[in-house]
């Protein structure tokens, strides 16, 4: 078996994306999934580094994933019982700063849209080889006191073999189109929710539109992120960076992105991002101000307008990311058992991470699933 060597860099040229093109065209996808990812990368800081893991054998590149490494890592990310209490917040965002751990993590919600798991092999048969490299080279890194991978179930196997811990989570949720001729065959399914869009529809208006985005929007979408990111049961491991920068991509520019929104008597009171991509919708970013939704149903005509639009335009797939939340649960039917991967050569740091999962936000959500 020829050895592999990995390399980190922050830019993917041109002709590396080619090399992954039939990959991607095997999955429905372009090249489109690696534009968010390179403007992350761009935006790159101290703390907060997102870069690409090249793994070549020889001069050939055969494989690729995305990661972030972030440090000091702050505690209150993965626990929302610290988020939630002012003393309790103050207490871990300083144990946080003195620990100054860092952590290396992979996750699709926000490198890749949902779309795809966020690694790539140019030869299907070589991926377990490409994974093997890249999960040993995480394992080297001598500044990485903890290695973080929210991954599909179906390879536990390969990350066990590698020395990393599973532990649940909850699974990625999406729609295959082909299941439906139209949505009225959707709405077939889910009775009660057809009586509840019916309701208020005239004071409920449902927007689907591409970019780019108006100022005037944009400070109403900023308003429904900061009060979901207030109240979400989870938040990605660098809350606090995308939402610094978010509002400064192509997701409010470029007409890739699809923009669904619900308005009550002409209140911004829910939206989500999609990003367009081969045959696939994959979620960005989303939000909900508790001050318009009552029992308007936004997170519902969000769904079946983002199946609505699927089945509009030829699409074979939308992807909801993790389950978390009931209605998400109840109303996407499409399942894929996940886990959350984790690696540290520091045993203290094992200890804490198995003892104190539970209480964490991953866990959380599989209990959404599970209970």
């Amino acid at each position: 078996m020829t050895s592999l060597s990995c390399s980190k860099d922050r830019v993917l040229s041109d002709p590396e994306k080619q090399a992954f093109a039939p990959h991607l065209e095997q999955q429905g996808l372009d090249l489109g999934i690696w534009d968010l990812f390179g403007e992350w990368a761009e935006r790159s800081t101290d703390r907060v580094e997102f870069f690409y893991l090249k793994v070549h054998d020889g001069p050939q590149l055969v494989g690729l994933g995305m990661f972030l490494r972030i440090r000091p890592y702050d505690l209150r990310t993965s626990y929302a019982q610290l988020r939630r209490s002012r003393l309790w917040s103050k207490l871990a965002a300083g144990v946080s700063v003195l620990s100054g751990n860092c952590l290396y993590v992979s996750f699709r919600n926000l490198v890749t849209s949902n779309i795809t798991r966020p690694f790539f092999c140019t030869e299907g048969e070589r991926h377990d080889e490409v994974m093997g490299a890249i999960l040993g080279w995480l394992e080297e890194r001598r500044d990485a006191d903890m290695i973080s991978v929210v991954d599909t179930a179906d390879h536990q196997p390969l990350y066990e073999r590698a020395g990393f811990t599973c532990f649940p989570t909850s699974s990625e949720a999406s729609f295959e189109v082909s299941r439906y001729d139209d949505i009225a065959g959707y709405l077939a399914e889910h009775r009660s929710l057809r009586k509840n869009l019916a309701r208020r529809k005239s004071r409920i208006l449902t927007e689907v539109v591409t970019g780019p985005v108006s100022p005037e929007v944009r400070q109403e979408i900023r308003a429904c992120v900061a009060c979901s990111a207030k109240l979400s049961k989870v938040n990605n491991p660098c809350q606090q960076f995308f939402e610094d920068h978010i509002a400064g991509t192509s997701v409010f520019t470029s007409d890739r992105y699809v923009h669904i929104r619900v308005r009550v008597d002409g209140h911004l009171a829910g939206f989500h991002i999609f990003q367009v991509c081969g045959t696939h919708l994959g979620g960005v970013l989303g939000g909900f101000n508790r001050e318009y939704t009552r029992n308007a149903f936004a997170y519902e005509r969000v769904i079946v307008a983002s199946l609505q639009y699927a089945l509009d335009h030829g699409l074979s797939h939308v992807h909801y990311s993790l389950i978390d939340n009931h209605t998400k649960l109840r109303l996407v039917p499409e399942r894929e058992p996940c886990c959350v991967y984790f690696f540290s050569g520091n045993r203290m740091n094992r200890k804490v991470f198995e003892s104190t999962y539970k209480y964490g936000d991953m866990h959380e959500l599989y209990l959404l699933e599970t209970t």
